[in-house]
């Protein structure tokens, strides 16, 4: 065979060769590249919650170390699942994240849901942050033990407000009267930050929160924390004892982290853990974090997997037990 007839082969083999330097190339180039526009995080309740306020704090201080602007979308609704349905659903391209709570691991067991933490790529956990019940500072209950011995006494009148059905802290209200053989009346609201101001303003008898909620009102002196589900004492409120420190063997917290959709690219995922987790240990962020009372805890995507995914089957025990 003549160089004229092996010509087609040789550019046929040029051409396979370019194909695969490229493909090769493709991924980490891409990689490299991002981000080239601004990141969303989704937030799947209203603003003024916890979760808005520690992830738009958190945004602020990533975004010098991602390179790109770094903007909050708020889509409350559902007790997060339209947030969360949104998120699953978005673009694998690391452009939108979602924050990653702890009602991701409980409202797939409360009501059917098109969504899971199986859905998401975590990326990072950021705070985990105890809950409790805040009454306004002038309730009749000075201790924990007078509002439980009211609420035992009383079925059905205590109101507590929490950020949605279904979600987090409306869980825990429900474990918390569960352990004391007592029975509130929730009411939802479109986040902890509309539920507060339903106290603030005598709508609810109580409400169910985690930190920064309702923090600087009772640092103000307008509520008080009557029940605080932590293992140990907040910092910030030394004299205010934990629930189990009054004989009730209760305790509950939440995470809250970043995921991304599933099928995002393993390089993107370590890029905007990277960014983030800078972020997190940017002192302006931990001055923000001390002053909203909220405990930061990294977490990385790994591990904060596999938090998931204990969580999960944890609650949908939790849940089977509370319907009984």
């Amino acid at each position: 065979m003549n160089a004229l007839d092996r010509l087609p082969s040789l550019r046929a083999a040029a051409s396979l060769c370019t194909l695969a330097v490229v493909a090769a190339m493709s991924t980490p180039l891409n990689a490299q590249q991002f981000p080239t526009k601004e990141v969303q995080i989704l937030i799947p309740y209203a603003p003024g919650g916890a979760t808005d306020l520690v992830f738009r704090a958190l945004a602020a201080s990533s975004q010098k170390y991602l390179g790109q602007a770094v903007v909050v979308v708020n889509r409350a609704g559902g007790g997060g699942a339209v947030g969360f349905n949104e998120g699953a659903q978005a673009k694998p391209d690391g452009y939108t994240l979602t924050t990653a709570v702890t009602p991701l691991a409980i409202l797939p067991h409360q009501v059917k849901t098109t969504f899971s933490y199986q859905n998401f790529a975590p990326i990072i956990n950021v705070v985990q942050d105890p809950a409790m019940l805040q009454v306004q500072a002038a309730a009749p209950w000075k201790t924990t033990k007078e509002f439980v011995d009211y609420a035992r006494q009383n079925p059905n009148t205590i109101t507590v407000g929490n950020s949605g059905a279904g979600g987090g802290v409306h869980l825990i209200a429900a474990a918390f009267e569960h352990a004391i053989g007592a029975k509130f009346n929730h009411i939802p609201f479109a986040g902890g930050g509309p539920s507060v101001t339903a106290l603030l303003g005598g709508h609810v008898n109580a409400v169910s929160v985690s930190p920064p909620e309702g923090i600087a009102h009772v640092k103000a002196g307008k509520l008080k924390i009557i029940a605080l589900f932590s293992d140990k004492r907040m910092a910030d409120f030394p004299d205010v004892p934990t629930v189990r420190e009054q004989g009730i063997d209760f305790s509950m917290s939440q995470w809250r982290g970043l995921a991304a959709p599933k099928g995002t690219p393993p390089e993107i995922i370590k890029i905007l853990h990277d960014a983030f987790k800078k972020g997190m240990e940017d002192p302006t962020f931990i001055k923000s974090a001390e002053s909203m009372s909220v405990t930061l805890s990294y977490v990385g995507p790994a591990d904060f997997g596999k938090l998931m995914a204990a969580d999960h089957e944890r609650y949908a025990k939790l849940v089977a037990e509370l319907k009984k």
